[in-house]
């Protein structure tokens, strides 16, 4: 046997060891496109509890952010909440100026977009692995096709338009469920900054 041949042989065996992984890891983005559809449902859910009649604009005007009643504070979202009381507490500390309040922001605004990682992540990485997985029972049926045993190519052609399907409904659900919470967090990021520029103001005011 020629070497082009022997590394031709040995790349074709090196493809097949990878069908394992490659249908494994699909089952993998098959159970966390369910899983994230599943969290992203109860967020809406929680989102629309939480927000129904909310308004940030309605709410800074009756309340003064550093000194906020618990009635009021209580009518926030949760995770203005949280902010909110994060602004407190490093008032409390003496920390609010010299790029305290500007470091929380950045702070909770890489929380919010650290969030959707995982979506982004299976938007790319589905597709590729139903590739993956199109391509390598590509190569065992011709293969079977070459020593005529159609029956066996039949079934491999099968698996490889079930991955690929697989694979692109994945990433489509993930694409979905990235811009849904992608509206969220660019919501939630418009209203703690408009929280934090009340904060300054408030702050400028207490000054003078």
């Amino acid at each position: 046997m020629s070497l082009l041949g022997i590394l031709e042989g040995g790349l074709f065996a090196l493809g097949q060891v990878l069908r394992f992984p490659v249908m494994f890891l699909l089952w993998v983005c098959v159970a966390s496109a369910c899983f994230m559809a599943g969290t992203c449902l109860l967020e809406y859910l929680s989102r629309r509890k939480e927000r129904a009649g909310f308004n940030i604009k309605l709410w800074l005007k009756e309340v003064d952010v550093l000194k906020p009643n618990a009635e009021k504070l209580s009518s926030l979202p949760g995770f203005l909440k949280t902010f909110v009381a994060n602004v407190q507490g490093i008032k409390e500390a003496g920390q609010l100026k010299d790029g305290g309040l500007e470091h929380l922001v950045m702070e909770a605004e890489e929380g919010l977009k650290h969030d959707l990682h995982p979506s982004k992540m299976l938007i790319k990485v589905a597709p590729s692995l139903g590739l993956l997985g199109t391509l390598i029972p590509m190569g065992v049926s011709l293969a079977a096709m070459a020593a005529g045993n159609l029956e066996a190519m039949a079934g491999q052609m099968v698996v490889a338009f079930t991955t690929t399907i697989i694979g692109l409904a994945c990433g489509t659900g993930a694409y979905a469920i990235n811009i849904l919470r992608q509206s969220w967090a660019n919501q939630s990021i418009r209203e703690l900054r408009f929280i934090a520029e009340r904060v300054l103001a408030e702050t400028e005011d207490k000054a003078l």
